[in-house]
């Protein structure tokens, strides 16, 4: 803690310095204002003042200020893809501010496109903010997220170079950045860090933030001094919406509809009011809203792959089991946003930002579980039988489950910005909070096949034509779907929450010097974030102390052409009733509880104090060096439950420890322009990803039911001794700009990453993990440090609008871009190979064809990521491991996501007033969802979801951009 307090009082005192040593002279002040033909403000324009190269980008308002000027005559040069250059020359008066507005034309009528199509607009505003960063970042404006069928934020930015997506029930829900798996990428909102909703992870689950709810988003994809040390793979920064120069108004609503289950709905609605008030609109004000609600289907089969020898001695690919399951969803989310701002003086303003974000996963699973039971040989000898490398063998079972998550993430900033002579300072005070109430699987009804003895079920591979969808014998669906054969064997229920706070606040300045002739700006500046992290959920389970029948619930849901009809899928029990018959009738039940003594219970309260020093150099109008260090002090302290037995009788006790850790991180960048429309980048910077909260603080997590492709007894434990990840990255890129308007780039980037955290395995025999769990052999994981790993990549991204092509042609356009990564592991725990990294998928690349032309607008997506690791399984006898049965490339190996191939596609038509109508096609391509162990034939999830038609209008009689 004395760390922390040194830090801040440093931080303190640079600030009481900084301003009392400003020297007031008599020196004058440029504001310029810089917008498009139609008085659109242009963020992200290229300022240069010459003959003192001054070089700077004009903010969020299109302004630009230059204090502590000589008086004299002086040449505003500003610069802005897509539009032709200007230059005036503006006389600066001793005390006096000079106004010079700059209004950017487009070189041909051609060239019309650029500022008059919205979403074209917004990607030349991507491209000039990209261009005029330090740092190597990819910009997101709100219009290009709307312009495709973009479900949450994840769902856009996997449509980025080297960005892809990890997608559950239909949509985007983490984003793993250069081939990094999501929790080495940082999040933020307006540049505060944001906390996960989920209970031990730092990832944010992007499914729970709507996609229309921001300004913009960027993807930093290397680091500065100035910015938060977590971010590996990269650092996403959420833009809050702002009022802008002229009064803000738009309302949208549309519904749609997907072919599955008989026909399913979906909703969405937003909303945003801002305005600047005052005749010098000192003030400026935005409200917006968003709501949406869908009743997504999936159509699963979970399928436990192996490979049988048989009695002929050749080997076939076989099916132990599978999982028939059913979703019927009706997730809804809502959101809030909201902006203050007043401008103090020219260059000085304050402001408040808020953002509020409410996901209910709610949904019902259904699930049928048939046990292939084909004569299989054991360890000895085999005659007639299967010889299988798992096994085989039991009774079917019935399953009945309603999910009720729910998901929050907040964030509330207060600060201001201060631009004096040769000097500006910054502070802020922040709080963010996320929280999970409820589970994946909040309440579960389990139904085992007591009242049948035997099982004839088989797996018949004679009619399993497409393996993809394996078939198995009229037997297995006659037992499965006859109500009589099942009793209702267990009933669970979770509580609780999970949830964290942050408290932050910052404070950083600038002092403008010349270094020799050249000109240089010093930085530095501090931070202190404290974290507190909470896990307090719980299970009661209710076992039956008879054996309630299936028959004596009702029917609550069918579905008459489940997976294409490739198979038959029984109407199914209603949850409620089942929920009913267990809260009317608690003497005919044995209750247990994990409440005060459940092992994933946990608190941690981690504080973070940082520093950093950086330097930004101009050799001249064409050479800039940005040079920094930072460093980050991280102090924990955990509070959890631990278990044992002390002479034969159970302890439950609470454990106490903490610890800290201080890592340093240098960068630097190159910004060399070759040309006036190319540049070239070399960036090197130093990142660090911290241990997620589960993984130090929780004691333990367990399960003893199992599912397909998993085993049924499995336990993780935490490990207090982890070590935060630090990586050491290189970056080179160059980027150049096309006439009239595009962009082409193409780079190289390597990782090498020290202490990267896997897990290991191991087996645990006659443990219990928590009071109410069942003693027994079990399959343990747990999280370590070890070895090296590096992962490397070439990036490639192009973007032009033909507006040089005769006629109607010159509204067609192209956006594409190609992401390739390599990586390597070394010293995993059990094996000697050397894999990928998880989530590392070797190949991503997005192509949207797109046409704007009069009021027309239309854009294809076509989204790709290659199959990758999911988790580590596979173990060859090393130090003493089970090897794996079947090998590296058997059914019992890794487990992959499969490849994804999506394509979607959105139109508008502007009609009179603002309004456009706008119909969308998602997922137009019915792309499946799931997982495989080893290779694609050893299929261990696949879930469909169909297509999503929607449309609607959106209305905006003043369009600020």
């Amino acid at each position: 803690m004395f760390s922390n307090k040194k830090c801040l009082f440093v931080l303190a005192l640079c600030l009481v310095f900084a301003m009392s040593s400003f020297a007031q002279e008599r020196k004058g002040t440029i504001r310029g204002h810089v917008t498009d033909s139609s008085d659109a403000v242009l963020q992200g324009a290229d300022v240069t003042l010459d003959p003192l190269g001054i070089k700077l980008a004009s903010d969020v308002q299109g302004e630009f200020f230059m204090k502590d000027l000589a008086p004299g005559s002086y040449t505003v040069m500003v610069a802005y893809v897509g539009l032709a250059r200007v230059t005036k020359t503006v006389d600066v008066v001793a005390g006096q501010v000079a106004t010079v507005n700059i209004k950017l034309e487009v070189e041909s009528q051609n060239e019309l496109v650029i500022v008059s199509a919205e979403r074209v607009s917004a990607e030349a505003e991507a491209v000039n903010r990209e261009r005029t960063a330090d740092n190597i970042v990819q910009v997101l404006p709100d219009e290009i997220i709307r312009s495709l069928p973009n479900a949450n934020l994840a769902d856009a930015l996997g449509r980025l170079p080297s960005v892809s997506i990890e997608r559950d029930e239909g949509e985007g829900k983490y984003v793993q950045v250069r081939g990094t798996e999501p929790r080495l990428t940082n999040t933020t909102i307006d540049g505060v860090n944001v906390p996960s909703p989920e209970s031990g992870v730092r990832q944010i689950k992007f499914d729970a933030i709507p996609a229309d709810i921001v300004e913009s988003v960027e993807i930093n994809k290397t680091l500065q001094a100035n910015m938060d040390g977590d971010g590996i793979g990269g650092s996403i920064n959420l833009v809050t919406k702002t009022a802008g120069e002229r009064p803000t108004i738009s309302l949208a609503g549309m519904g749609g509809y997907m072919p599955i289950m008989g026909g399913r709905q979906q909703y969405e609605s937003a909303g945003t009011i801002g305005q600047r008030f005052g005749s010098q609109k000192k003030f400026g004000a935005l409200f917006g809203g968003t709501y949406d609600w869908s009743g997504r289907g999936i159509d699963d089969i979970e399928p436990v792959s192996d490979v049988a020898t048989l009695p002929n001695r050749s080997q076939a690919l076989w099916k132990d089991s599978i999982d028939l399951r059913d979703y019927r969803y009706y997730r809804s989310r809502w959101g809030l946003t909201s902006s203050l701002d007043y401008k103090l003086a020219e260059g000085s303003n304050i402001y408040a930002r808020f953002l509020y974000s409410d996901f209910h996963n709610y949904g019902d699973r259904w699930d049928y579980n048939l046990n292939d039971n084909t004569p299989a040989c054991g360890g000895g000898a085999c005659f007639g039988g299967i010889r299988l490398l798992g096994s085989n063998g039991g009774t079917p079972s019935f399953g009945d489950q309603i999910r009720r998550p729910d998901y929050a993430i907040g964030s509330l900033l207060v600060g201001g910005k201060h631009v004096l002579t040769t000097t500006w300072y910054s502070w802020d005070v922040s709080a963010s909070r996320s929280r999970q109430i409820g589970q994946v699987g909040d309440q579960n009804a389990s139904f085992s096949a007591t009242n049948l003895a035997n099982s004839a079920c088989q797996f018949d591979p004679a009619a399993t034509t497409n393996i993809l969808r394996p078939q198995f014998t009229r037997a297995c669906f006659t037992e499965a779907y006859n109500p009589a054969n099942f009793t209702l064997s267990d009933f669970s229920v979770f509580h609780g929450l999970s949830a964290q706070l942050n408290l932050q606040f910052t404070g950083a300045m600038a002092k403008r010097y010349h270094l020799g002739s050249r000109l240089s700006t010093f930085e530095f500046g501090g931070k202190f974030r404290n974290a507190h992290k909470l896990d307090n959920t719980f299970s009661v389970d209710f076992a039956p102390k008879g054996a309630p029948p299936l028959t004596q619930f009702p029917i609550g849901f069918s579905n008459d052409n489940y997976y294409g009809d490739s198979y038959k899928f029984a109407p199914s029990a209603s949850f409620q009733s089942i929920r009913n018959f267990v809260g009317t009738n608690p003497s005919q039940f044995t209750t247990t509880s994990s409440q005060f003594v459940d092992p994933a219970n946990y608190g941690l309260t981690e504080q973070v104090a940082a520093g950093y020093l950086m330097n930004t150099l101009d050799l001249s109008s064409r050479v800039r060096i940005v040079a920094g260090v930072r460093f980050e002090n991280t102090k924990l302290d955990v509070i959890n439950h631990t278990f044992g037995t002390l002479l034969g009788t159970n302890v439950f006790s609470t454990n106490k420890f903490n610890g800290s850790y201080l890592k340093t991180l240098p960068s630097a960048s190159l910004r060399y322009a070759l040309t006036n429309n190319t540049n070239l980048r070399i960036v090197y910077g130093r990142g660090l990803s911290r241990p997620d909260p589960v993984d130090i603080a929780q004691a333990v997590t367990f399960t003893t039911t199992g599912s397909p492709g998993s085993l049924k007894n499995t336990v993780t434990l935490g490990n207090p001794n982890l070590k935060a990840e630090t990586a050491d990255n290189f970056d080179v890129l160059i980027e150049h700009y096309l006439n009239p308007f595009g962009m082409v780039s193409a780079g190289y980037f390597y990782k090498n990453l020290s202490d990267p955290i896997v897990s290991q395995t191991f087996i645990l025999t006659n443990f219990q993990p928590s009071p109410t769990a069942p003693v027994g052999t079990y399959t343990a994981t747990q999280p370590i440090n070890a070895g090296s790993a590096w992962i490397s990549g070439f990036e490639a991204a192009y973007l032009q609008h033909l507006t040089f092509l005769p006629g109607k042609l010159a509204g067609l356009g192209v956006s594409a871009n190609y992401g390739y990564t390599a990586s390597r592991a070394e010293g995993l725990s059990g094996r000697a190979d050397h894999p990928r990294l998880l989530r590392n998928a070797p190949n991503t690349w997005n192509v949207s064809p797109t046409y704007d032309r009069g009021r027309f607008s239309i854009r294809v997506g076509l989204s790709y990521n290659q199959a990758n690791i999911s988790q580590y399984t596979f173990q060859d006898g090393t130090n003493g491991s089970t090897p794996t049965a079947g090998g590296i490339r058997g059914p019992f190996s890794d487990i992959y996501f499969y490849s994804h191939l999506q394509v979607d596609a959105q139109g508008s038509i502007r009609l009179k007033g603002g309004l456009q109508f706008v119909m969308y096609g998602l997922n137009l391509t019915n792309e499946v969802f799931g997982f495989y162990q080893g290779q694609p034939q050893f299929m261990i999830q696949r879930e469909y979801y169909t297509p999503t038609i929607a449309a609607g209008f959106r209305w905006s009689p003043v369009r600020e951009k």
